[in-house]
């Protein structure tokens, strides 16, 4: 492909005195870099082009750029150029090919310079960026590999501690007194918050990776919303709260069937996050609604809470791994600050977005809008 180039290329062009120093300059940096006319002529190519591209400075030399453009996304490339003088870009990830044919990611930088003539000049500065992307891979493989292997040796003994203590729970009161019952009951509420940490933490390494693993298929989103309000009803009456479930569908008379496309198992994840900060930050008294809403193309599920609302200053981070508000920490609240990181994670791997609006002092509504087929 290079050589058809070649013979399409224009006439090698005298550098100026000018461009000459500038080249000897640009011979010591340690990256490939080319300066490119308005026409698209590599006018100067330095010394590293031979490692990253294998070509000599005068093979370049006179050609144009696009000889060093990947043959599929060539054809639109003297467009998208045109613009490159008249503005600095850099740190661009874009892919790059090699004399032999070979294909690599670059980092690439553009300057414009200015020179005597009128003609206006170009700096790309391209960096093969392969090796460091392939160790920034195996880095991020080795941090999820060693968390699921954690979480594995966590999980472990904690489904044990779990285990016998349904089976303990079953012995009759002349077995066990009220207060062994008692502190049978701690210790399985710690456990299971414990177990909970370590799911989160298996989740977060796996979406952090994106690859977390869906089971698509239509979801009845009403009776999702049902079952989470079931879930959480026994907690939220304890502390005093109400749940609530609303759905409305496209005809107002008929019942509504909304449906979406993706993973129970992951979705009701979504809404038991949701609920259980609802729960956990809304004073007794206080009102929580689940409800649905079916779109052309999309369902939207939202958690709506009359309790605390998110400060200010926190609304901007509540999706980020790790972070907890401040009111969390005031309240000194349980959690890790992970449950909206997860949300997030499985709302994005569903093509769906996710969204919160919060009045401090008022309530926040969380909304999840989800696609209603595969196509959508």
């Amino acid at each position: 492909m290079s050589e058809a180039h070649d013979e399409r290329a224009a006439p090698v062009v005298a550098p100026g005195p000018d461009l000459r120093l500038f080249g000897a300059a640009l011979d010591g940096i340690p990256d490939a870099v080319v300066v490119v006319d308005g026409s698209g002529c590599i006018r100067f190519a330095n010394t590293q082009v031979r490692e990253v591209f294998g070509y000599e400075q005068d093979e370049l030399e006179g050609r144009q750029i696009e000889m060093l453009i990947p043959p599929r996304v060539r054809e639109g490339h003297p467009h998208q150029r045109s613009g490159y003088p008249r503005r600095p870009m850099g740190l661009l990830k874009l892919a790059a090919v090699r004399k032999d044919g070979d294909e690599f990611p670059a980092e690439i930088s553009l300057s414009p310079i200015e020179t005597e003539h009128a003609d206006r000049l170009t700096v790309a500065t391209v960096r093969d960026i392969s090796e460091r992307l392939r160790l920034e891979d195996d880095a991020e493989r080795a941090r999820h590999d060693l968390l699921a292997n954690v979480t594995h040796e966590l999980r472990t003994p904690l489904t044990s501690i779990l285990g016998y203590v349904e089976v303990m729970q079953g012995l009759d009161d002349a077995e066990l007194g009220p207060e062994a019952r008692r502190m049978l009951d701690v210790v399985q509420r710690n456990a299971e918050r414990e177990l909970q940490l370590v799911t989160d933490l298996l989740d977060v390494a796996v979406g952090s990776l994106g690859q977390t693993r869906l089971i698509l298929a239509p979801v009845d989103v009403v009776s999702l919303l049902h079952e989470a309000r079931a879930a959480h009803t026994q907690t939220a009456r304890a502390a005093g709260l109400e749940l609530v479930v609303s759905a409305a569908g496209p005809d107002p008379d008929a019942p509504p069937a909304l449906t979406a496309h993706g993973d129970r198992h992951r979705l009701l994840q979504v809404l038991d996050n949701l609920v259980g900060n609802a729960v956990k930050f809304s004073p007794a008294g206080g009102v929580i609604t689940l409800s649905a809403e079916g779109l052309a193309d999309s369902v939207i599920v939202s958690v709506a809470d009359t309790g605390a609302g998110i400060p200010l200053e926190d609304q901007g981070r509540v999706f980020e791994r790790l972070h907890r508000g401040s009111n969390a920490l005031t309240a000194q609240s349980p959690g890790a600050g992970l449950g909206l990181s997860i949300v997030q994670s499985i709302v994005t791997a569903h093509r769906g977005t996710v969204s919160i609006a919060s009045d401090p002092g008022a309530g926040t509504l969380v909304t999840v809008q989800l696609p209603r087929s595969p196509e959508a």
